[in-house]
């Protein structure tokens, strides 16, 4: 039930949402005040929201700075992957499916022919409730299994369904099968600072390797300062989605 009133909320504050609730409150109220203050909110909401340099600004502010590999000095005995970055209700079955964020799989593969991890851990199940297939991480550990890693050096973890749930059931596997050694956590750069506390309020101490960044170099151009683009709402939308699971998470005791 918490899971399901904060993904309410996060609705309710999404910027599409927020825009949408302006217009049409200017549409149903009949006072003159109070219609022309909201029709000014949903202008003003939507040349903020959809502006591309001030959303690119907000999320190169969020997001961590990328790691190259030659900051690594020394291997890393665990890495962390989190799922959820496919679509797995999508045909033909005979393949994986890959979303935004498929970095998260392909860096860290990328990182262990380098040498600089030992062993991956893939974690996910499946976050859709109405997916009764093969669960996510099982499909990326094939997939990376046919790109070259042993499989003796990969793991999935197919029970969780959460950021939170990431975190609990990687750290019984490790547990489990007495994992010494440093460990690295890969995610998505908007999603680490969550992920990471997750996983510290665990006992974790780990090293961080963020990929799939949304942000990038700034242009200075009339298309970017100016005009609308769906961009903005885009990253905007990201953004306020994970401030909401971080509320939500904080208010659980989950970081």
């Amino acid at each position: 039930m918490f899971f399901i009133l904060s993904k309410i909320f996060s609705w309710l504050i999404m910027p599409v949402s927020l825009i949408a609730m302006a217009f049409a409150g200017a549409l149903f109220f009949k006072k003159p005040l109070l219609k022309k203050w909201l029709t000014s909110i949903g202008i003003a909401a939507f040349l903020f929201f959809t502006n591309p340099f001030l959303a690119r600004v907000a999320i190169n502010t969020w997001e961590p700075p990328a790691i190259k590999y030659e900051e690594i000095k020394e291997p890393y005995e665990w890495a962390i992957v989190l799922a959820g970055f496919t679509d797995p209700n999508k045909p033909p079955f005979d393949r994986t499916h890959f979303n935004k964020g498929a970095d998260r799989l392909l860096h860290a593969i990328e990182l262990y022919k380098k040498g600089l991890v030992k062993n991956i851990l893939i974690s996910g199940g499946s976050g859709i409730l109405s997916y009764e297939g093969r669960p996510e991480s099982q499909q990326l550990r094939s997939f990376a299994i046919s790109m070259g890693v042993p499989s003796r050096h990969i793991l999935a973890e197919d029970l969780s369904k959460n950021t939170w749930e990431n975190a609990h059931h990687s750290r019984k596997i490790l547990v489990e099968r007495n994992a010494q050694g440093n460990i690295l956590l890969i995610t998505s750069a908007f999603h680490m600072a969550r992920a990471k506390g997750c996983f510290e309020n665990l006992g974790y101490s780990l090293d961080t390797f963020p990929t799939d960044y949304y942000g990038g170099t700034y242009r200075l151009t009339l298309d970017e300062l100016i005009l609308p683009g769906l961009y903005g709402i885009q990253i905007w939308t990201v953004l306020f989605k994970e401030w909401a699971g971080i509320v939500a998470y904080k208010l659980a005791g989950y970081i």
